[in-house]
């Protein structure tokens, strides 16, 4: 356990050396992520607002507290999951230069290895494309349970911002929002599996 807990404190220095040459103030916070670290299900999506610290906090109306209250919904507790961003800072990961990208998705790498997830459910076309390393077309390729490495499942879906505006613009039942709460019922179909 002390081993593991040491490649994550490496981790979190590894994250905040990365942009510090252009990084303002605002986005150099090292935001590794939230939840339980071996969680089940690792969420990876591209919004500094999943998550404010480790302890799954969230600030009120936000695509973090949104998430959170649909698997609370879907009974998916917050032993089962495990949220991240792609550049884990307060900022989106295409701010950011390709070496660091480059370096992120190393880094991505060793976090998936280290919380060793049953299923990796990308928030947006940003995390499916940073994972797969090909473009992504989400509205078509959404909706199921794809085999990924290692046998992890990968499910893709929409980044949770994009689904709150669809639901504030059309209403409950937008086609997004709709895609969006199947693609939750999905992961807790492919946990209890």
């Amino acid at each position: 356990m002390e081993d593991i807990d040491n490649f994550w404190e490496e981790l979190k220095f590894e994250v905040g050396v990365i942009g510090k040459n252009y990084a303002n103030e605002n986005n150099s916070n090292v935001l590794i992520g939230a939840g339980k670290r071996d969680g089940d299900i690792l969420f990876i999506g591209d919004d500094p607002d999943l998550y404010q610290n480790e302890d799954l906090r969230v600030m009120p109306g936000t695509s973090g507290e949104f998430l959170i209250k649909l698997c609370d919904i879907e009974e998916i507790t917050p032993d089962d999951y495990y949220i991240t961003t792609l550049s884990k800072k307060n900022c989106k990961f295409s701010d950011l230069m390709e070496d660091d990208k480059k370096s992120l998705k190393e880094l991505l790498d060793m976090q998936i290895a280290l919380i060793k997830p049953k299923i990796i459910v990308t928030l947006g076309n940003e995390a499916a494309e940073t994972l797969l390393g090909r473009e992504v077309k989400i509205q078509e390729e959404r909706g199921k349970a794809l085999d990924w490495i290692g046998g992890i499942k990968l499910i893709l879906t929409y980044d949770v911002n994009f689904v709150k505006k669809s639901r504030k613009e059309s209403g409950k039942k937008s086609k997004i929002a709709l895609d969006f709460w199947n693609d939750i019922k999905l992961t807790k179909q492919e946990l209890v599996r």
